[in-house]
């Protein structure tokens, strides 16, 4: 996982208990697995190697109760560290959305903003029906990385493209696309 520069998170069509996401490279290659189980009070996501379950490479705990100012926390559980934080801006992330990146120690490292206001406002107009577009801006790295929703009524999928000179961690940002893909925009389901 941490040599890709592209891949795709897709989430599983029919679930009748939790959403189900796959991580694949270029050629269709499954590197992850993540399971989002329904009706939990704070999300706990893990990602697998497969969905046999067996390898555990990345966890990502829901802070609060209440997800709409909370914070989700991305761990190596391997390494037994916090990789950093994401928050939504809850206010001013009702016309465009916006998550504050940050670092083990809780600083301001970055930030992951939805493309323009002009096409955030059509989205929520026409109700999710245009796929969303995101820019991860952190410090140190001129080259952003981009998670863009490809247009399918039935399946969602994101594709995430990392520059290869970027140098930000990729386990997080598989923990950001991941908790992007789960739950921006669930209400328009």
């Amino acid at each position: 996982m941490t040599e890709l520069n592209q891949y795709l998170i897709r989430e599983k069509f029919f679930k009748i208990f939790g959403n189900k996401f796959h991580i694949m490279d270029e050629q269709e290659q499954l590197y992850g697995f993540c399971e989002q189980k329904r009706f939990r009070i704070k999300e706990d996501l893990r990602l697998y190697d497969d969905e046999s379950k067996n390898n555990e490479w990345l966890v990502i705990k829901q802070r609060n109760l209440v997800d709409a100012w909370g914070g989700f926390d991305i761990f190596d559980p391997k390494a037994g560290v916090l990789l950093g934080t994401v928050r939504r801006k809850f206010w001013k992330s009702l016309l465009r959305t916006k998550w504050q990146v940050l670092d083990a120690d809780g600083n301001d490292i970055g930030m992951l903003l939805e493309d323009s206001m002009a096409q955030a406002i059509a989205r929520r107009v026409f109700l999710g029906i245009l796929p969303k577009k995101y820019t991860l801006h952190t410090m140190g790295n001129n080259q952003p990385v981009t998670m863009r929703q490809k247009f399918n009524p039935f399946i969602r999928k994101m594709i995430v493209n990392i520059p290869p000179e970027n140098n930000f961690n990729r386990k997080f940002i598989a923990g950001l696309a991941i908790v992007i893909s789960a739950l921006d925009g669930r209400g328009q389901r």
